[in-house]
Protein backbone atom coordinates (compact mmCIF):
# COMPACT_ATOMS: atom_id res chain seq x y z
CA UNK A 1 0.00 0.00 0.00
CA UNK A 2 3.22 2.38 0.83
CA UNK A 3 3.86 1.97 -2.74
CA UNK A 4 0.76 2.97 -4.23
CA UNK A 5 0.21 6.03 -1.78
CA UNK A 6 3.77 7.20 -3.39
CA UNK A 7 2.92 6.92 -6.75
CA UNK A 8 -0.66 8.71 -6.29
CA UNK A 9 1.09 11.30 -4.87
CA UNK A 10 4.72 11.32 -6.82
CA UNK A 11 2.73 10.91 -10.35
CA UNK A 12 0.74 14.67 -10.13
CA UNK A 13 3.68 16.49 -8.50
CA UNK A 14 5.77 15.45 -11.53
CA UNK A 15 2.97 15.96 -14.45
CA UNK A 16 3.01 19.96 -12.72
CA UNK A 17 6.39 20.53 -12.71
CA UNK A 18 6.84 18.98 -16.45
CA UNK A 19 3.99 21.60 -17.17
CA UNK A 20 6.14 24.38 -15.79
CA UNK A 21 9.03 23.59 -17.75
CA UNK A 22 6.48 23.61 -20.96
CA UNK A 23 4.98 27.11 -19.72
CA UNK A 24 8.62 28.67 -19.38
CA UNK A 25 9.60 27.12 -22.72
CA UNK A 26 6.66 27.70 -25.02
CA UNK A 27 4.63 30.30 -23.57
CA UNK A 28 7.10 32.30 -22.29
CA UNK A 29 9.87 31.14 -24.79
CA UNK A 30 12.78 31.14 -22.24
CA UNK A 31 14.92 28.37 -22.63
CA UNK A 32 16.93 29.18 -19.68
CA UNK A 33 13.92 29.31 -17.18
CA UNK A 34 12.88 25.88 -19.06
CA UNK A 35 16.38 24.70 -18.18
CA UNK A 36 16.46 25.41 -14.21
CA UNK A 37 12.81 24.38 -14.00
CA UNK A 38 13.96 21.12 -16.09
CA UNK A 39 16.74 20.86 -13.44
CA UNK A 40 14.33 21.18 -10.41
CA UNK A 41 12.65 18.45 -12.19
CA UNK A 42 15.30 16.20 -12.70
CA UNK A 43 15.85 17.03 -8.53
CA UNK A 44 12.60 16.49 -7.26
CA UNK A 45 13.10 12.73 -9.23
CA UNK A 46 15.54 12.52 -7.12
CA UNK A 47 13.47 13.29 -3.86
CA UNK A 48 11.23 10.79 -4.81
CA UNK A 49 13.91 7.98 -5.17
CA UNK A 50 15.61 8.53 -2.32
CA UNK A 51 11.88 8.28 -0.31
CA UNK A 52 11.50 5.00 -2.58
CA UNK A 53 14.65 3.54 -0.98
CA UNK A 54 13.68 4.69 2.49
CA UNK A 55 10.17 2.89 1.86
CA UNK A 56 11.43 -0.40 0.69
CA UNK A 57 14.00 -0.45 3.66
CA UNK A 58 11.11 0.17 6.14
CA UNK A 59 9.03 -2.34 8.51
CA UNK A 60 5.40 -3.27 7.87
CA UNK A 61 3.31 -0.12 9.14
CA UNK A 62 0.63 -1.32 11.33
CA UNK A 63 -2.87 -0.68 9.59
CA UNK A 64 -4.61 2.69 10.89
CA UNK A 65 -7.08 2.12 13.99
CA UNK A 66 -10.86 1.54 12.48
CA UNK A 67 -11.49 4.54 14.97
CA UNK A 68 -8.79 6.83 14.20
CA UNK A 69 -9.83 6.22 10.32
CA UNK A 70 -13.14 7.30 11.16
CA UNK A 71 -12.07 10.57 12.35
CA UNK A 72 -9.51 11.13 9.79
CA UNK A 73 -12.36 10.59 6.79
CA UNK A 74 -15.25 12.76 8.86
CA UNK A 75 -12.51 16.29 9.37
CA UNK A 76 -11.53 15.73 5.59
CA UNK A 77 -15.24 15.61 4.50
CA UNK A 78 -16.26 18.70 7.05
CA UNK A 79 -13.10 20.57 6.13
CA UNK A 80 -13.60 20.30 2.71
CA UNK A 81 -17.28 21.29 2.93
CA UNK A 82 -17.05 24.10 5.44
CA UNK A 83 -14.26 25.88 2.98
CA UNK A 84 -16.58 25.32 0.18
CA UNK A 85 -19.52 26.98 1.95
CA UNK A 86 -17.35 29.91 2.71
CA UNK A 87 -16.41 30.42 -0.69
CA UNK A 88 -19.69 29.91 -2.24
CA UNK A 89 -22.06 30.89 0.31
CA UNK A 90 -19.69 33.29 2.71
CA UNK A 91 -18.16 35.20 -0.70
CA UNK A 92 -14.43 34.61 0.93
CA UNK A 93 -11.45 34.17 -1.39
CA UNK A 94 -10.41 30.18 -1.57
CA UNK A 95 -7.04 31.42 0.36
CA UNK A 96 -8.68 33.19 2.73
CA UNK A 97 -11.57 30.55 3.12
CA UNK A 98 -8.76 27.29 3.32
CA UNK A 99 -6.87 29.40 5.86
CA UNK A 100 -9.78 29.88 8.29
CA UNK A 101 -10.82 26.26 7.97
CA UNK A 102 -7.76 25.39 9.00
CA UNK A 103 -7.13 27.51 11.84
CA UNK A 104 -10.85 26.68 12.93
CA UNK A 105 -10.00 23.22 13.42
CA UNK A 106 -6.98 24.00 15.40
CA UNK A 107 -9.30 25.46 17.83
CA UNK A 108 -11.90 23.32 17.69
CA UNK A 109 -10.41 19.73 17.19
CA UNK A 110 -6.24 20.12 17.26
CA UNK A 111 -6.20 16.46 16.77
CA UNK A 112 -7.45 16.34 13.65
CA UNK A 113 -6.43 19.85 12.42
CA UNK A 114 -4.42 17.99 10.00
CA UNK A 115 -6.91 15.87 7.88
CA UNK A 116 -9.22 18.74 7.87
CA UNK A 117 -6.94 21.21 6.77
CA UNK A 118 -6.63 18.41 3.51
CA UNK A 119 -10.67 19.01 3.10
CA UNK A 120 -10.10 22.51 3.17
CA UNK A 121 -7.77 22.11 0.00
CA UNK A 122 -10.58 20.01 -1.57
CA UNK A 123 -12.94 22.86 -1.00
CA UNK A 124 -10.68 25.45 -2.51
CA UNK A 125 -11.58 23.95 -5.94
CA UNK A 126 -13.37 26.78 -7.85
CA UNK A 127 -17.25 27.01 -8.12
CA UNK A 128 -16.44 26.80 -11.73
CA UNK A 129 -15.15 23.54 -11.69
CA UNK A 130 -17.57 22.02 -8.86
CA UNK A 131 -21.14 23.35 -9.88
CA UNK A 132 -22.42 21.01 -7.33
CA UNK A 133 -22.24 19.82 -3.98
CA UNK A 134 -21.73 16.55 -5.03
CA UNK A 135 -18.75 16.79 -7.00
CA UNK A 136 -16.95 18.38 -4.11
CA UNK A 137 -18.28 15.40 -1.69
CA UNK A 138 -16.81 13.29 -4.42
CA UNK A 139 -13.85 14.53 -4.57
CA UNK A 140 -13.63 14.52 -0.96
CA UNK A 141 -14.29 11.28 -0.77
CA UNK A 142 -11.25 10.14 -3.33
CA UNK A 143 -9.03 12.10 -1.08
CA UNK A 144 -10.04 10.13 2.18
CA UNK A 145 -8.52 7.18 -0.02
CA UNK A 146 -5.59 8.88 -0.89
CA UNK A 147 -4.43 10.23 2.37
CA UNK A 148 -4.84 6.42 4.27
CA UNK A 149 -2.75 5.30 1.89
CA UNK A 150 -0.12 7.41 1.53
CA UNK A 151 0.29 7.91 5.67
CA UNK A 152 3.42 5.36 5.43
CA UNK A 153 5.24 7.98 2.58
CA UNK A 154 6.88 11.81 2.56
CA UNK A 155 6.59 12.37 6.56
CA UNK A 156 6.92 15.84 6.96
CA UNK A 157 7.38 16.72 3.12
CA UNK A 158 5.51 20.18 2.56
CA UNK A 159 2.57 20.29 0.51
CA UNK A 160 2.01 16.40 1.08
CA UNK A 161 -2.27 17.46 2.27
CA UNK A 162 -2.49 19.53 -1.14
CA UNK A 163 -1.14 16.90 -3.25
CA UNK A 164 -3.59 14.32 -1.51
CA UNK A 165 -6.50 16.96 -2.08
CA UNK A 166 -5.51 17.76 -6.09
CA UNK A 167 -5.35 13.99 -6.34
CA UNK A 168 -9.33 13.62 -5.29
CA UNK A 169 -9.99 17.02 -6.96
CA UNK A 170 -8.28 16.34 -10.57
CA UNK A 171 -9.79 12.22 -10.51
CA UNK A 172 -13.39 14.15 -9.91
CA UNK A 173 -12.75 16.95 -12.58
CA UNK A 174 -11.33 13.88 -15.16
CA UNK A 175 -14.47 12.19 -14.55
CA UNK A 176 -17.29 14.61 -15.06
CA UNK A 177 -17.89 16.97 -18.01
CA UNK A 178 -16.29 19.60 -16.03
CA UNK A 179 -12.79 21.24 -17.09
CA UNK A 180 -9.85 22.70 -15.53
CA UNK A 181 -9.27 26.55 -15.43
CA UNK A 182 -6.11 28.46 -17.46
CA UNK A 183 -4.95 31.73 -17.24
CA UNK A 184 -2.35 33.94 -18.80
CA UNK A 185 1.14 33.49 -17.68
CA UNK A 186 2.20 36.58 -15.83
CA UNK A 187 4.44 39.36 -16.94
CA UNK A 188 8.24 39.39 -15.62
CA UNK A 189 8.07 41.66 -12.99
CA UNK A 190 4.71 40.18 -11.49
CA UNK A 191 6.83 36.72 -11.66
CA UNK A 192 9.73 38.49 -9.46
CA UNK A 193 7.41 39.45 -6.99
CA UNK A 194 5.77 36.55 -7.00
CA UNK A 195 9.08 34.67 -6.26
CA UNK A 196 9.69 37.40 -3.64
CA UNK A 197 6.97 37.32 -1.46
CA UNK A 198 6.90 33.22 -1.97
CA UNK A 199 10.55 33.15 0.11
CA UNK A 200 9.43 35.21 2.57
CA UNK A 201 6.30 33.17 3.10
CA UNK A 202 8.23 30.28 3.13
CA UNK A 203 10.86 31.45 5.89
CA UNK A 204 8.34 33.31 7.80
CA UNK A 205 5.82 29.74 7.84
CA UNK A 206 8.87 27.52 8.84
CA UNK A 207 10.36 29.98 11.04
CA UNK A 208 6.94 29.84 12.71
CA UNK A 209 6.29 26.27 13.54
CA UNK A 210 9.87 25.40 14.45
CA UNK A 211 10.93 28.83 16.48
CA UNK A 212 7.14 29.33 18.05
CA UNK A 213 4.49 27.17 19.97
CA UNK A 214 2.26 27.38 16.45
CA UNK A 215 1.71 24.47 14.87
CA UNK A 216 2.20 23.64 11.45
CA UNK A 217 -1.59 23.92 10.35
CA UNK A 218 -1.48 27.30 12.26
CA UNK A 219 1.80 28.76 10.56
CA UNK A 220 0.29 28.44 7.50
CA UNK A 221 -3.41 29.57 8.32
CA UNK A 222 -1.76 32.74 9.66
CA UNK A 223 0.24 33.39 7.01
CA UNK A 224 -2.16 32.72 4.03
CA UNK A 225 -5.03 34.37 5.98
CA UNK A 226 -2.73 37.62 6.47
CA UNK A 227 -1.36 37.22 2.57
CA UNK A 228 -4.94 36.36 1.46
CA UNK A 229 -6.45 39.60 2.71
CA UNK A 230 -3.59 41.92 2.65
CA UNK A 231 -2.09 41.23 -0.92
CA UNK A 232 -5.48 41.78 -3.01
CA UNK A 233 -5.76 45.04 -1.44
CA UNK A 234 -1.87 45.67 -2.03
CA UNK A 235 -1.74 44.81 -5.67
CA UNK A 236 -5.34 44.84 -7.42
CA UNK A 237 -4.44 43.74 -10.56
CA UNK A 238 -2.42 40.80 -9.43
CA UNK A 239 -2.92 40.77 -5.69
CA UNK A 240 -5.03 37.17 -6.27
CA UNK A 241 -1.57 35.60 -7.74
CA UNK A 242 0.30 36.92 -5.18
CA UNK A 243 -1.88 35.78 -2.42
CA UNK A 244 -2.30 32.09 -4.21
CA UNK A 245 1.41 32.18 -4.31
CA UNK A 246 2.41 33.42 -0.70
CA UNK A 247 -0.49 30.28 0.28
CA UNK A 248 1.57 27.74 -1.95
CA UNK A 249 4.29 28.51 -0.19
CA UNK A 250 3.38 28.42 3.38
CA UNK A 251 2.52 24.61 2.70
CA UNK A 252 6.81 24.30 1.65
CA UNK A 253 7.00 26.02 5.36
CA UNK A 254 4.92 23.49 7.21
CA UNK A 255 7.87 20.75 6.30
CA UNK A 256 9.81 19.25 8.85
CA UNK A 257 13.36 19.88 9.52
CA UNK A 258 14.47 16.63 9.16
CA UNK A 259 13.40 16.90 5.37
CA UNK A 260 14.45 20.79 4.61
CA UNK A 261 17.17 21.77 7.82
CA UNK A 262 16.57 25.35 7.85
CA UNK A 263 15.32 28.47 6.60
CA UNK A 264 18.28 28.97 4.50
CA UNK A 265 17.20 25.93 2.41
CA UNK A 266 13.41 26.56 2.64
CA UNK A 267 14.68 29.85 1.05
CA UNK A 268 15.21 28.01 -1.54
CA UNK A 269 11.84 26.20 -1.76
CA UNK A 270 10.29 29.22 -1.78
CA UNK A 271 12.13 30.28 -4.92
CA UNK A 272 11.10 27.36 -6.73
CA UNK A 273 7.33 27.47 -5.73
CA UNK A 274 7.18 31.06 -7.41
CA UNK A 275 8.71 30.14 -10.34
CA UNK A 276 6.29 26.84 -10.64
CA UNK A 277 3.17 28.52 -9.30
CA UNK A 278 3.77 31.55 -12.43
CA UNK A 279 5.00 29.14 -14.75
CA UNK A 280 1.82 26.73 -14.70
CA UNK A 281 -1.22 29.62 -14.82
CA UNK A 282 -2.41 28.02 -18.34
CA UNK A 283 -3.22 24.66 -16.79
CA UNK A 284 -4.65 22.72 -14.28
CA UNK A 285 -6.41 25.93 -12.41
CA UNK A 286 -9.27 26.27 -10.62
CA UNK A 287 -8.36 22.59 -8.95
CA UNK A 288 -8.15 22.30 -5.27
CA UNK A 289 -4.64 21.11 -3.98
CA UNK A 290 -2.79 22.43 -6.96
CA UNK A 291 -0.78 25.14 -4.67
CA UNK A 292 -0.07 22.14 -2.59
CA UNK A 293 1.33 19.96 -5.22
CA UNK A 294 3.49 22.98 -6.47
CA UNK A 295 4.92 23.49 -2.98
CA UNK A 296 5.37 19.66 -2.91
CA UNK A 297 7.25 19.06 -5.61
CA UNK A 298 9.29 21.93 -4.23
CA UNK A 299 10.28 20.31 -1.14
CA UNK A 300 10.86 17.32 -3.42
CA UNK A 301 13.29 19.16 -5.59
CA UNK A 302 15.56 20.82 -2.49
CA UNK A 303 14.91 17.47 -0.50
CA UNK A 304 16.32 16.09 -3.74
CA UNK A 305 19.39 18.32 -4.04
CA UNK A 306 20.50 17.69 -0.25
CA UNK A 307 20.76 14.28 -0.28
CA UNK A 308 22.40 14.35 -4.03
CA UNK A 309 25.26 16.65 -1.97
CA UNK A 310 25.44 14.53 0.93
CA UNK A 311 25.91 11.40 -1.06
CA UNK A 312 29.09 13.28 -2.92
CA UNK A 313 30.23 15.16 0.09
CA UNK A 314 30.33 10.75 1.19
CA UNK A 315 31.75 9.30 -1.09
CA UNK A 316 34.59 12.14 -1.96
CA UNK A 317 35.41 11.18 1.84
CA UNK A 318 35.34 8.09 1.38
CA UNK A 319 37.98 8.21 -2.10
CA UNK A 320 40.09 10.50 0.17
CA UNK A 321 40.76 7.87 3.08
CA UNK A 322 44.14 5.69 2.79
CA UNK A 323 43.99 2.39 1.22
CA UNK A 324 44.98 -0.66 3.49
CA UNK A 325 46.35 -4.02 2.81
CA UNK A 326 44.19 -6.14 4.79
CA UNK A 327 45.37 -9.41 3.17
Amino acid sequence: MAFLGLFLLAVPAMILVGLAVVGAVLEAESIALGGVLLSLTLLALRGIAFELRTVRAAPEIEPIDPTEMIGIAGAILVGGFVTFVLVVEGGLTPVVAASVTGLLAVVVRRPLAVPAYCGAFVGMTSPIVFPTYWQGLVAAVLAVAVYLLAQPVFHGVGGKLGTTAFVGAALTILGTPTSFLGDQLPASDTVALAVGFSVVAAVITFALHHRSPLDPVSASGVVGLLGGVALPLLYPAVGGLLAATVYAASFAGMSDSTRIPDERWMALAGIVVGLVVAFTEPYLGGSGGKLGTIAFVSCLAVYGLLGTLHQMIVKMHIERLPRRDVS
